[in-house]
């Protein structure tokens, strides 16, 4: 079983630090900004600490338009965090809407990267993929490259999980090694969780494609960048995916010994679709081994986080299902406009046709009415 793990890629720009820090409220711009910063950092940790203090700085005037501006921001990330699509998406809209009158280009398109993942969490392919197809085409155009070379490559990236996750690992490949090349092409340390996330999806392409070698090759890179961030939710989706090869080969038992570290590295993660996969892993390989009590130990704990999925991707669903109804009234309110415009002109055209005709008469008429009044005066005459 290969397992996805996209969800978590629109928070790459986040470090996966593990520490503690005080949600303060701010009294001034310099601790707003400050605290945002921090804050992103360390979303996952708290999602809704960070909602609270993302509204907080929102609902304060005193504070610029900008940073008012990325704590809605803050406030998409940390419900993205929660699974919470829907309300993810309905505060980036607002921040698009929130920044129209900002000279801020390199927000604007992070606006628009931020719109399409959201869309592709939701699986609205169409509409992510139009979302970063801008991001792209306003990023190249940006003239400081550096700005946003982080968002570019995010932008490949995502590309690359939307065709993987639409079994078309070819072409999910080659977007996934150009997201590469753009983060080395930055060369700073602040892209090493961008380049775990992006190896471990092609090692899972790999193995989808039966190249066991290159996948092997692609979980350790992943492993090597998650290990330099300490990041052990990364680790160990690395490791669960190196895992599913070994199980393919036959490696029961160093599949086993790669899952429970995983296991281990996961305690503190608190990811149901992680786990579910570790679970996965875990009693496929016992079964294989013929060891009941340990498969069905697991197979018992699969079935139950599959459940809790089950329940949290119902709102995801749902959303879906409301985003894609808007987009289709949108699209037909934007028809009958087209059609009422067209009516409209018709009816204009119709009617100047008809005053021009009328008016023509009108002149025929006066002109027969005077060659009548002149041939009776010639008539008269006689």
């Amino acid at each position: 079983m290969i397992s996805r793990f996209t969800y978590g890629f629109v928070l790459l720009a986040i470090s996966f630090h593990v520490s503690t820090f005080a949600f303060d409220l701010p009294v001034n711009q310099q601790q707003a900004d400050s605290l945002l910063e921090v804050t992103t950092n360390h979303i996952y940790e708290n999602p809704d600490k960070s909602i609270e203090l993302g509204l907080n700085i929102y609902n304060n005037t005193n504070f610029s338009r900008k940073s008012r501006a990325r704590s809605l921001m803050l406030v998409s990330l940390a419900y993205t965090s929660k699974r919470d699509y829907q309300k993810a998406l309905e505060y980036v809209v607002k921040a698009d809407e929130f920044t129209k009158d900002l000279n801020d280009k390199v927000l604007q398109i992070e606006i628009l990267f931020r719109t399409g993942i959201l869309y592709q969490q939701l699986k609205i392919f169409d509409k992510s993929i139009e979302y970063l197809e801008k991001t792209e085409q306003q990023a190249l155009l940006y003239p400081v490259r550096d700005s946003v070379g982080k968002l570019l490559a995010n932008s490949y990236t995502v590309k690359g999980f939307i065709y993987k996750d639409n079994l078309n690992c070819d072409i999910a490949l080659e977007y996934f090694n150009k997201g590469i090349k753009e983060y080395q092409r930055l060369k700073n340390t602040d892209v090493n969780t961008n380049l775990s996330i992006v190896h471990y999806n092609k090692g899972n392409c790999y193995t989808l494609l039966s190249e066991y070698n290159e996948a092997i090759k692609s979980f350790n890179k992943s492993i090597a960048f998650a290990q330099i961030e300490n990041a052990n939710s990364l680790i160990a989706f690395a490791q669960k995916g190196l895992a599913e090869v070994y199980t393919l080969q036959g490696e029961y038992r160093q599949a086993l010994n790669l899952l429970h570290t995983a296991l281990n590295k996961s305690n503190n993660v608190g990811d149901l679709v992680l786990n579910l996969g570790i679970y996965n892993g875990l009693f496929e390989n016992y079964l294989a081994l013929n060891q009941w009590d340990e498969y069905q130990k697991y197979y018992d704990l699969y079935a139950k986080t599959q459940l809790g999925i089950k329940l949290s991707e119902r709102n995801s669903i749902s959303a879906s299902l409301e985003e894609t109804s808007k987009i289709q009234n949108q699209n037909l309110n934007a028809l009958k406009r087209r059609f009422n415009s067209r009516l409209n002109w018709i009816f204009g055209a119709i009617i100047f046709i008809i005053f021009g005709v009328l008016l023509v008469e009108r002149k025929n008429l006066k002109v027969m009415k005077s060659l009548r009044n002149k041939l009776k005066t010639i008539q008269n005459k006689k």
